[in-house]
Protein backbone atom coordinates (compact mmCIF):
# COMPACT_ATOMS: atom_id res chain seq x y z
CA UNK A 1 0.00 0.00 0.00
CA UNK A 2 1.31 3.43 -0.93
CA UNK A 3 2.00 5.86 1.90
CA UNK A 4 2.27 8.86 -0.42
CA UNK A 5 0.10 11.48 1.36
CA UNK A 6 -0.81 13.14 -1.94
CA UNK A 7 -2.47 10.00 -3.27
CA UNK A 8 -5.58 8.23 -1.98
CA UNK A 9 -5.09 4.69 -0.71
CA UNK A 10 -6.38 1.88 -2.90
CA UNK A 11 -9.49 0.07 -1.90
CA UNK A 12 -10.87 2.77 0.36
CA UNK A 13 -14.39 4.02 -0.33
CA UNK A 14 -14.46 7.59 -1.59
CA UNK A 15 -16.13 9.67 1.11
CA UNK A 16 -15.11 13.11 -0.10
CA UNK A 17 -14.51 15.06 -3.29
CA UNK A 18 -10.72 15.45 -3.42
CA UNK A 19 -10.76 18.25 -5.99
CA UNK A 20 -13.34 20.19 -3.98
CA UNK A 21 -11.25 19.92 -0.81
CA UNK A 22 -8.16 21.12 -2.66
CA UNK A 23 -10.02 24.06 -4.20
CA UNK A 24 -11.41 25.13 -0.83
CA UNK A 25 -8.08 24.69 0.96
CA UNK A 26 -6.10 26.46 -1.76
CA UNK A 27 -8.49 29.42 -1.77
CA UNK A 28 -8.41 29.63 2.03
CA UNK A 29 -4.62 29.37 2.35
CA UNK A 30 -4.16 31.86 -0.47
CA UNK A 31 -6.54 34.46 0.94
CA UNK A 32 -6.00 34.04 4.67
CA UNK A 33 -2.54 32.53 5.06
CA UNK A 34 -1.32 29.24 6.48
CA UNK A 35 -1.05 30.47 10.05
CA UNK A 36 -4.63 31.72 10.22
CA UNK A 37 -6.37 28.44 9.42
CA UNK A 38 -6.71 25.28 11.44
CA UNK A 39 -7.30 21.87 9.92
CA UNK A 40 -10.64 21.82 11.75
CA UNK A 41 -11.67 24.98 9.91
CA UNK A 42 -10.72 23.48 6.54
CA UNK A 43 -12.82 20.42 7.38
CA UNK A 44 -15.75 22.62 8.44
CA UNK A 45 -15.66 24.59 5.19
CA UNK A 46 -15.49 21.40 3.15
CA UNK A 47 -18.19 19.73 5.29
CA UNK A 48 -16.00 16.68 5.87
CA UNK A 49 -14.69 14.87 8.94
CA UNK A 50 -11.08 15.06 10.01
CA UNK A 51 -10.71 11.24 9.77
CA UNK A 52 -12.02 11.48 6.21
CA UNK A 53 -9.45 14.12 5.35
CA UNK A 54 -6.71 12.01 6.94
CA UNK A 55 -7.73 9.02 4.84
CA UNK A 56 -7.37 11.09 1.69
CA UNK A 57 -4.29 13.19 2.48
CA UNK A 58 -2.66 11.31 5.37
CA UNK A 59 -2.21 14.49 7.48
CA UNK A 60 -2.16 18.30 7.26
CA UNK A 61 1.26 18.21 5.64
CA UNK A 62 -0.12 15.93 2.94
CA UNK A 63 -3.00 18.33 2.32
CA UNK A 64 -0.71 21.34 2.01
CA UNK A 65 1.62 19.50 -0.34
CA UNK A 66 -1.35 18.52 -2.51
CA UNK A 67 -2.53 22.15 -2.48
CA UNK A 68 0.82 23.53 -3.66
CA UNK A 69 0.97 20.88 -6.39
CA UNK A 70 -2.49 21.94 -7.58
CA UNK A 71 -1.42 25.59 -7.46
CA UNK A 72 1.65 24.76 -9.50
CA UNK A 73 -0.49 23.05 -12.11
CA UNK A 74 -3.09 25.84 -12.28
CA UNK A 75 -0.86 28.91 -11.97
CA UNK A 76 2.90 28.40 -11.88
CA UNK A 77 3.26 26.15 -14.91
CA UNK A 78 2.10 29.04 -17.12
CA UNK A 79 5.08 31.08 -15.88
CA UNK A 80 7.51 28.30 -16.78
CA UNK A 81 5.91 28.08 -20.21
CA UNK A 82 6.36 31.82 -20.58
CA UNK A 83 10.10 31.44 -19.98
CA UNK A 84 10.42 28.69 -22.57
CA UNK A 85 9.13 30.70 -25.53
CA UNK A 86 11.26 32.42 -28.15
CA UNK A 87 9.82 35.84 -27.40
CA UNK A 88 12.35 38.68 -27.03
CA UNK A 89 13.82 38.99 -23.54
CA UNK A 90 12.20 42.35 -22.79
CA UNK A 91 8.77 41.14 -23.91
CA UNK A 92 8.97 38.11 -21.64
CA UNK A 93 10.21 40.29 -18.79
CA UNK A 94 7.26 42.65 -19.23
CA UNK A 95 4.91 39.66 -19.16
CA UNK A 96 6.48 38.50 -15.88
CA UNK A 97 6.03 41.98 -14.42
CA UNK A 98 2.37 42.01 -15.46
CA UNK A 99 1.86 38.56 -14.00
CA UNK A 100 3.45 39.49 -10.67
CA UNK A 101 1.54 42.76 -10.26
CA UNK A 102 -1.87 41.88 -11.71
CA UNK A 103 -4.83 42.34 -9.38
CA UNK A 104 -8.38 41.38 -10.29
CA UNK A 105 -11.31 43.67 -9.59
CA UNK A 106 -13.08 40.60 -8.22
CA UNK A 107 -12.60 40.76 -4.47
CA UNK A 108 -13.06 37.00 -4.24
CA UNK A 109 -9.86 36.35 -6.18
CA UNK A 110 -6.82 36.18 -3.85
CA UNK A 111 -3.98 38.68 -4.23
CA UNK A 112 -0.34 37.80 -4.62
CA UNK A 113 1.19 34.36 -5.03
CA UNK A 114 0.36 31.35 -2.85
CA UNK A 115 3.84 29.90 -3.32
CA UNK A 116 5.46 33.08 -2.00
CA UNK A 117 3.05 33.17 0.93
CA UNK A 118 3.90 29.58 1.81
CA UNK A 119 7.62 30.28 1.50
CA UNK A 120 7.22 33.17 3.93
CA UNK A 121 5.42 30.83 6.37
CA UNK A 122 7.99 28.07 5.99
CA UNK A 123 8.38 27.41 9.72
CA UNK A 124 4.68 26.53 9.91
CA UNK A 125 4.86 23.94 7.12
CA UNK A 126 5.46 20.21 7.32
CA UNK A 127 8.46 18.41 5.90
CA UNK A 128 6.75 17.19 2.71
CA UNK A 129 5.36 20.65 1.88
CA UNK A 130 8.73 22.33 2.51
CA UNK A 131 10.45 19.81 0.25
CA UNK A 132 7.90 20.40 -2.52
CA UNK A 133 8.26 24.17 -2.25
CA UNK A 134 12.05 23.84 -2.42
CA UNK A 135 11.70 21.67 -5.52
CA UNK A 136 9.42 24.19 -7.21
CA UNK A 137 11.86 26.97 -6.30
CA UNK A 138 14.74 25.07 -7.89
CA UNK A 139 12.65 24.50 -11.02
CA UNK A 140 11.97 28.23 -11.24
CA UNK A 141 15.60 29.24 -10.75
CA UNK A 142 16.70 26.75 -13.39
CA UNK A 143 14.10 28.09 -15.82
CA UNK A 144 15.21 31.69 -15.15
CA UNK A 145 18.87 30.74 -15.65
CA UNK A 146 18.24 28.97 -18.97
CA UNK A 147 16.10 31.88 -20.16
CA UNK A 148 18.87 34.36 -19.29
CA UNK A 149 21.47 32.20 -21.03
CA UNK A 150 19.38 32.07 -24.21
CA UNK A 151 18.86 35.82 -24.02
CA UNK A 152 22.59 36.41 -23.62
CA UNK A 153 23.25 34.28 -26.71
CA UNK A 154 20.85 36.54 -28.64
CA UNK A 155 22.53 39.67 -27.19
CA UNK A 156 19.26 40.69 -25.51
CA UNK A 157 20.60 40.56 -21.95
CA UNK A 158 23.10 43.34 -21.30
CA UNK A 159 23.68 43.32 -17.53
CA UNK A 160 27.15 42.34 -16.34
CA UNK A 161 26.14 39.46 -14.07
CA UNK A 162 26.29 35.70 -14.15
CA UNK A 163 23.25 33.74 -15.26
CA UNK A 164 23.03 32.19 -11.78
CA UNK A 165 23.01 35.59 -10.05
CA UNK A 166 20.57 36.98 -12.60
CA UNK A 167 18.12 34.14 -11.96
CA UNK A 168 18.29 34.76 -8.20
CA UNK A 169 17.90 38.51 -8.73
CA UNK A 170 14.85 38.10 -10.97
CA UNK A 171 13.22 35.66 -8.56
CA UNK A 172 13.86 37.95 -5.58
CA UNK A 173 12.35 40.99 -7.32
CA UNK A 174 9.25 39.10 -8.46
CA UNK A 175 8.81 37.58 -4.98
CA UNK A 176 9.07 40.98 -3.32
CA UNK A 177 6.53 42.45 -5.73
CA UNK A 178 4.13 39.60 -5.01
CA UNK A 179 4.49 40.17 -1.26
CA UNK A 180 3.75 43.87 -1.72
CA UNK A 181 0.63 43.03 -3.74
CA UNK A 182 -0.49 40.61 -1.01
CA UNK A 183 -0.16 43.38 1.58
CA UNK A 184 -2.49 45.57 -0.45
CA UNK A 185 0.05 48.05 -1.81
CA UNK A 186 -0.84 49.97 -4.97
CA UNK A 187 -0.23 47.60 -7.91
CA UNK A 188 0.78 50.47 -10.21
CA UNK A 189 3.43 51.64 -7.77
CA UNK A 190 4.69 48.08 -7.31
CA UNK A 191 4.85 47.68 -11.08
CA UNK A 192 6.88 50.87 -11.49
CA UNK A 193 9.34 49.74 -8.81
CA UNK A 194 9.68 46.36 -10.50
CA UNK A 195 10.28 47.94 -13.91
CA UNK A 196 13.03 50.11 -12.44
CA UNK A 197 14.60 47.06 -10.80
CA UNK A 198 14.58 45.22 -14.14
CA UNK A 199 15.66 48.21 -16.28
CA UNK A 200 19.31 47.24 -15.86
CA UNK A 201 18.90 43.79 -17.36
CA UNK A 202 18.49 44.57 -21.02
Amino acid sequence: MSLDPTKPSRGRPKTLDRDHVLEVAMDAYWKEGIRNLSLNEICRRCDISKPGLYREFWNEDGLMKAVILKYQEQVLDSVLQMLNTEMPFRETLDNLVSFATSVSDDQEIPKGCLLIKMRESRMHLGEATRAQIDFIQEQALTAYRKWVERSKAKCEFSADMSSEFASTYIDAQLSNASSQISRGEDPQVVKKILLVAFSMLG
